[in-house]
């Protein structure tokens, strides 16, 4: 049997998960209730705090790989706290 559920969320995350949802092949619906569904098997919630990385991150560590590579904006390594942050003041 089947039932109606009516919940407030807000109008920006709705429009954001619902597009994550369909760009999967899902609806939002599917979603909630699979997420429903491992809450009543799991008996368990859980939030994460890790982050993911964003697109302009993934492009600058691309540059950070590059400039390593290149032997390029690389300092030390230093000896010393003393001897990075007297490297620091110049």
């Amino acid at each position: 049997m089947k039932t109606t559920m009516h919940i407030k969320v807000d109008k920006d995350i709705k429009e954001k998960s619902a597009k994550i949802a369909h760009r999967l092949g899902l609806s939002l619906s599917t979603i909630i209730n699979a997420s429903l569904r491992n809450f009543v098997k799991t008996e368990t919630f859980s939030v994460s705090t890790a982050e993911q990385m964003t697109p302009y991150m993934e492009s600058w560590l691309a540059e950070v790989e590059e400039d390593i590579k290149a032997g390029r904006n690389i300092e030390g390594p230093f000896e010393s706290v003393d001897e990075l942050m007297n490297h620091l003041e110049k």
